[in-house]
């Protein structure tokens, strides 16, 4: 797939998924369509699972599986992740149904003024010093889930949400086990509706790269694994997606550009390709004309109230604390390169796979659809 700079098109994105869902169990959903799974899903099959696979983006599967690879020959439709392409925003997103705008989880660490700090949404630690944060961030973020929202009005519907132990530790071990426990959910009574998030190909991306061996390794065994347990199932809609693709990393180090870094009065925050920047008093103007002279060719520098005007978070009414979160600017990644900020020694691990910026490798995803009757 060659390389090119996307924007999000909300018309046709993964927020059509969990709005479509929400429209099969009877919820008023949003205004996000993927047609071709709103017509799967007036079969109305006893139970619906949808799986999201972290990190497999159309171009990750195009050069790690074979075209008549099972995932691939279900390819039904290509669509389009929210901004930023990350798991934070997206997947937040499929499990409440509304634009990032809508939630405020805008990325992996974003600035806090009351923290004076970027903080990681999932550890409420310092993403640069890993020191523990006095508030909790995500808790002044709540959202609904859409099992909430199914529940208030279709109870009769069974839900189950199904992670990797590295998260919960009731979660499933390995990904056979994940999708053993999904069969097991789909024989018993009634109506079942289970979501299923697994890690990889995102972990295995990040340490070697999205176009490694291990990664094919990876992807062999998703396929494998979802072609076995879908030889199982019955009167089931397997709906398969993910959050974001991934890109080769080109690291570009912001020490490179002292004079640069001067201007900022925190360290950069929000995601790795996707940067927000808050500015000492006074000075725009030099950070403006050194971004043109330094960074112009490979990042997109953009007024944070412009980026909200014009949509990219998605429509609907911003969350309250979207305006400080955003500070004066962001930095976004349009090629390979990625600006890395200073950290810590030892602080900061070299990622060989990234996402979160404005190519098609990242923002592009597979919506895989399998009918078993």
């Amino acid at each position: 797939m060659k390389l090119k700079t996307m924007y999000p098109d909300y018309k046709h994105c993964i927020l059509g998924i969990p709005n479509a869902l929400l429209g099969h169990y009877g919820v008023e959903a949003g205004e996000f369509h993927v047609p071709k799974l709103e017509r799967a899903l007036k079969h109305n099959h006893k139970n619906v699972v949808f799986m999201i696979l972290d990190g497999m983006g159309i171009d990750m599967m195009q050069h790690q599986l074979g075209m008549f690879s099972f995932l691939r020959r279900h390819i039904k439709d290509k669509i389009s992740s929210v901004f930023p392409p990350t798991t934070v925003a997206a997947t937040t997103s499929y499990y409440s149904g509304l634009a990032p705008i809508e939630t405020g989880w805008l990325g992996w660490a974003p600035y806090f003024k009351e923290a004076g700090c970027a903080v990681e949404m999932y550890t409420n630690k310092n993403y640069y010093t890993e020191e523990p944060v006095a508030a909790n961030f995500a808790a002044k973020m709540p959202y609904q889930h859409v099992f909430e929202r199914i529940k208030a009005v279709n109870p009769a519907v069974q839900m189950t949400e199904i992670f990797p132990v590295c998260i919960r530790p009731e979660g499933a071990a390995d990904f056979k086990e994940m999708c053993d426990r999904i069969v097991a959910q789909t024989e018993k009574d009634g109506e079942q509706f289970v979501v299923a998030y697994w890690n990889d190909p995102d972990h295995t991306s990040h340490e070697f790269g999205p176009y490694s061996k291990e990664i094919n390794d990876v992807l062999k065994n998703l396929n494998v694994q979802v072609k076995e347990m879908c030889a199982k199932l019955k009167d089931t809609l397997v709906i398969i997606s993910a959050d974001h693709g991934h890109i080769q990393n080109d690291e570009v180090p912001l020490d490179n550009y002292p004079d640069l870094n001067d201007c900022l009065a925190t360290p950069l925050g929000l995601d790795m390709r996707a940067q927000s920047v808050l500015l000492k008093e006074g000075k725009e103007e030099e950070f403006v004309r050194l971004f043109n002279q330094y960074l112009a060719k490979d990042f997109i520098l953009m007024k944070s109230e412009d980026a909200v005007a014009m949509g990219l978070f998605g429509p609907g009414v911003a969350h309250p604390m979207v305006k400080d979160i955003l500070c004066d600017y962001l930095i976004i990644a349009k090629t390979e390169k990625t600006l890395i900020p200073h950290f810590p020694e030892g602080r900061y691990g070299h990622m060989l796979g990234v996402h979160s910026g404005l190519t098609n490798k990242e923002m592009i995803v597979p919506l895989i659809l399998i009918k078993k009757d």
